[in-house]
């Protein structure tokens, strides 16, 4: 019965995903993370290239098996939708690009409601949840296992058309769909382009990145003072840094929609390094109170420009 039921809907779902500017959508079987992926993940941690992300620490059974997590469901729904801003930062002070706009959690959730009530239509005795960047959850393992992209040498998720320009986000169901069999194997092939052109060093050969090295990890999260040997490499980075993106041929395509430019919305920042370190805390929260942004703070986001001054 919910298999055929679930076939009839599976269009209505897509239909109004991509209607609220999700482009890609894919669906997988709820059941767990495949063992190679629990191996790499916990040698990661073993080896401490989680920096004093402690909270990856955590909740690792459930990251492993959805069902652990949530246990009513039976199909993840993976979804991309384009970064707010699809060019890159060349400015002196840099954001990252995915930033350059609303908070993807708060946004994304309210795109993506038209499809959880459908779902909770069909479904009412169980709760269909929207998840992205959210909870314990391999996010580029689910939506490369529906198909929406390749895992790059960088270790991030590359779509064939607009390649890791994306957010991704994952509706988890408690009805049954087919799932998608479209895995896209790695298409890098010769290009190192993203290990290259690291200034720090970053990337392990494994396809995972050591956040002891990453600049943007020391430029949104809270990991203390930046040491010396990263900040001195940081060619303008005041949060995240898309430096591996940036380089990656598949991020070279001219893609905009208009749900990017209404992500984005009136974006603009401070031109210069005196316009920010004479922010205060008010001017910042009717800024950026619902962008990436407020995830760091200001004070951080200060120190961030003090590191590059004082190299």
């Amino acid at each position: 019965m919910k298999k055929t039921l679930s076939s009839l809907i599976r269009n209505d779902i897509v239909k109004l995903l991509k209607q609220n500017g999700f482009f890609a959508i894919g669906f997988s079987a709820a059941a767990p993370v495949d063992l190679s992926w629990q191996k790499k993940f916990i040698k990661w941690i073993e080896n401490k290239n989680h920096n004093e992300l402690k909270w990856l620490e955590r909740n690792i059974e459930k990251r492993f098996n959805p069902l652990l997590l949530y246990p009513e469901t039976r199909t993840i729904i993976s979804v991309l939708h384009p970064w707010p801003e699809m060019k890159f930062d060349e400015t002196e002070l840099k954001i990252a690009a995915y930033a350059h706009g609303a908070d993807y959690h708060n946004y994304l959730k309210e795109q993506a409601k038209p499809a959880l009530q459908l779902l909770s239509n069909i479904d009412s005795k169980n709760t269909h949840k929207f998840i992205t960047d959210s909870s314990a959850v391999f996010d580029r393992y689910w939506a490369w296992k529906a198909g929406l992209g390749f895992i790059g040498k960088n270790g991030f998720l590359i779509n064939p058309e607009i390649g890791s320009r994306v957010i991704i986000g994952h509706i988890f169901t408690s009805i049954e769909f087919e799932p998608d069999n479209d895995i896209i194997e790695n298409k890098c092939a010769n290009c190192s382009n993203c290990l290259k052109n690291c200034p720090t060093n970053a990337f392990n050969l494994d396809g995972t990145i050591d956040a002891r090295k990453c600049i943007a990890c020391y430029t949104i999260e809270n990991c203390g003072e930046i040491p010396s040997e990263i900040s001195d490499k940081n060619p303008g980075w005041i949060f995240g840094c898309d430096i591996c993106q940036q380089v990656c041929p598949f991020n070279k395509k001219e893609f905009e929609t208009l749900f990017s430019q209404k992500m984005k919305g009136n974006w603009q920042t401070p031109a210069t390094a005196n316009e920010w370190l004479n922010m205060t805390e008010p001017e910042f929260e009717k800024l950026f109170a619902d962008t990436p942004l407020k995830r760091a703070g200001l004070n951080k986001i200060k120190s961030n420009i003090l590191a590059l001054i004082n190299q």
